[in-house]
C-alpha cells in the first residue's frame, strides 16, 4: 500500500485520546486502507497484534456482527486483560444502526481506543448518535488531491501539466491511479459509479424513480461552479419536458451529498455577513465520476478547476462559501481558525477584460484579509496587493495561502 501521510498523521495524533475517530468520505476514497496503515504503524510501534480488533462489514464474514449485542459481545471477548490498551477498528459502521451505542459502551467501559469509517453522513444523524455526542473526531477523506496523485504513479513535480490532463481524465481515486492500463481504468470507474449511486444512494435513500434520479444528478454535475437550487433544476428540467418536483430535487441532492458525492457550498453576503439559504454551489467528489456520468469532453474547463480547487481548499481543512457582494460575486471565501481569504479561479486571465473581471469584486471588499486569483497561467498577475498563484503551485505546496499579518 501506498501511505497516505496527511490523513495518517492526523490519526496518530489523535492515539490515545478518549474521542472515538470516525473517518468519513465517499465510497472506495481509500478509508479502509488508511485504517491498514494505521494498523501497520501501530504494530511497529510496539502493539501486539492481539490488541488490534478489527472488523469490516463489506466482507461476508462480519454479517453475524450486525446485532447490537452480539457485536459487543463478540468485541468484549477479544479484549483479555485491563492492563493493555486495546485497538478497534469498524469499518462501513452505517450497516449498523445501534452502532454508536455499542461503541460507546465499549468506551467507558474497556481500555480501547476506536476507530469506525462510514460512506455516508447519516452516520451522524438518528436517536443512537446521542451516545456519542462530544465524544468524537471527524477525519474527513476525500480522493486523491493531485499532489497524492502524482506520489501514487511516482511522477516528478515538473511534469505536472501533463499529469493533469490526466487527473481530470480518469479521475482520483486510488485504484484508478494505481493502473495506466485504460481498460482496467475505465472498468474500475464504471464500477465505482454503479457501487456509489446504486448502493449509497439509490438503494439506501429508497428511490423509486432511477430514471428522475440520473437526470437531476447529471444537471447538477454538468452545472458545477454555477449557482443552482432546487426549485431551479426542477423548472430547467420542465422546460426539457421532464417533470420531477421540487421535493425530489431537494431529496436526491440531499442523498447525493449524503453520500460525500456532492458538496454544498453555500452564499455568504459579504456586505450583510450572514449566510444566504438560495441559489448555493454544487461540486463533485471526483471529475472521474463526472465523465462517468457525462462522457468525457473538454467543456466547462474553467468550472472543472474551480472544482479541484474547493476540493483542495475543503483538504485543507477550510470552511467554504461563495461570496456575494451586491451584483459581484467570489468564487471562494475561505475560512479556517478565524482567518478568511478571498479567492477567484480562472483559466486563464492574460486577456485583459477577464482579468478586470476576475478582480473587479476584490476592490469592493473592505477588509484587508488575503485576495487571491488562481490560473492556469504562468505569467504572475499579482497586483495591488492581490496575489497571483499558478494552478500547480497552489495544488502542490502544502500551504499556499498566507494569513493576514
Amino acid at each position: 500500500m501506498i501511505s497516505r501521510d496527511f490523513y495518517l498523521q492526523k490519526l496518530i495524533l489523535q492515539k490515545d485520546t478518549d474521542f472515538i475517530k470516525i473517518v468519513t468520505g465517499i465510497r472506495r476514497c481509500g478509508k479502509s486502507s488508511l485504517l491498514l496503515l494505521y494498523q501497520d504503524y501501530l504494530l511497529r510501534h510496539g502493539t501486539a497484534p492481539e490488541q488490534i480488533i478489527s472488523i469490516n462489514y463489506e466482507k461476508l464474514q462480519s454479517d453475524s456482527l450486525r446485532d447490537a449485542k452480539t457485536l459487543h459481545a463478540y468485541i468484549q471477548k477479544h479484549i483479555h486483560s485491563s492492563a493493555k490498551k486495546y485497538y478497534l477498528f469498524m469499518d462501513e459502521v452505517q450497516e449498523i444502526p445501534e452502532w454508536a451505542k455499542v461503541v460507546n459502551s465499549l468506551r467507558v467501559s474497556f481500555p480501547v481506543d476506536i476507530y469506525v469509517t462510514g460512506s455516508n453522513s447519516q452516520l451522524f444523524s438518528g436517536e443512537y448518535l446521542t451516545y456519542i455526542s462530544g465524544r468524537y473526531v471527524e477525519i474527513k477523506v476525500y480522493p486523491l488531491s493531485f499532489q497524492e496523485f502524482l506520489h501514487f504513479r511516482s511522477i516528478p513535480a515538473e511534469q505536472a501539466p501533463t499529469a493533469f490532463n490526466d487527473y481530470l481524465r480518469i479521475g482520483s481515486f486510488p485504484a484508478t491511479a494505481l493502473t495506466t492500463n485504460q481498460e482496467l481504468i475505465e472498468s474500475i470507474n464504471s464500477g465505482l459509479f454503479d457501487s456509489i449511486f446504486s448502493r449509497d444512494i439509490l438503494l439506501r435513500g429508497k428511490i423509486r424513480d432511477e430514471g428522475s434520479f440520473y437526470k437531476v444528478a447529471k444537471f447538477v454535475v454538468e452545472n458545477i461552479g454555477n449557482p443552482v437550487s432546487a426549485n431551479a433544476i426542477a423548472r430547467a428540467l420542465k422546460s426539457q419536458g421532464h417533470r420531477v418536483s421540487v421535493d425530489t430535487v431537494d431529496n436526491d441532492l440531499a442523498l447525493m451529498c449524503r453520500a460525500f458525492l456532492l458538496y454544498q457550498c453555500e452564499r455568504f453576503d459579504l456586505r450583510g455577513k450572514e449566510r444566504l439559504r438560495t441559489n448555493g454551489k454544487y461540486y463533485i467528489a471526483d471529475i472521474g465520476l463526472r465523465n462517468q456520468l457525462l462522457g468525457f469532453h473538454p467543456g466547462n474547463r474553467g468550472h472543472i478547476l474551480e472544482n479541484i480547487v474547493y476540493l483542495e481548499l475543503k483538504r485543507q481543512g477550510y470552511d467554504l462559501y461563495t461570496g456575494k457582494l451586491d451584483q459581484q460575486e467570489v468564487d471562494f471565501l475561505a475560512v479556517k481558525e478565524q482567518q478568511i481569504h478571498y479567492i477567484q479561479v480562472a483559466l486563464s486571465a492574460l486577456d485583459e477584460s477577464v482579468l478586470h473581471r476576475e478582480l473587479a469584486p476584490f476592490y469592493s471588499i473592505q477588509d484587508n484579509y488575503p485576495k487571491y486569483l488562481i490560473t492556469l497561467d504562468q505569467l504572475d498577475l499579482s497586483q495591488d496587493g492581490i496575489i497571483h498563484l499558478n494552478l500547480f503551485d497552489f495544488l502542490l505546496k502544502d500551504t499556499p495561502l498566507r494569513d493576514k499579518t
